[in-house]
């Protein structure tokens, strides 16, 4: 279970980050198509870049979205924890 909550957060953390490195990368031979006026190249190579930003940008939204509902439960959780011991000690459950 804390496995699971630390590979989401990993995930929301990085997976922006692998989006942007994925916008970079085919940017160099997308802008040398451009110059040698290979411009089917340089079409590939910006979907390539596009598509990894917006794939790294969802894994980042799907894993904070995940993490944060997690983070609720778990909250609410300790609290009901909490109030169901609280009241035992005094004798009312």
């Amino acid at each position: 279970m804390m496995i699971d909550c630390v590979l989401k957060y990993l995930f929301y953390k990085i997976g922006p980050m692998l989006g942007l490195m994925g916008t970079l990368v085919p940017l160099g031979p997308a802008l040398l198509g451009l110059t040698t006026g290979n411009i089917k190249m340089l079409a590939e190579n910006l979907v390539i870049a596009f598509t990894t930003t917006v794939v790294g940008l969802l894994v980042g939204i799907i894993c904070y979205t995940a993490t944060m509902v997690r983070q609720r439960w778990y909250a609410k959780d300790i609290s009901d924890t909490a109030f169901i011991a609280e009241n035992l000690n005094r004798g009312k459950l």
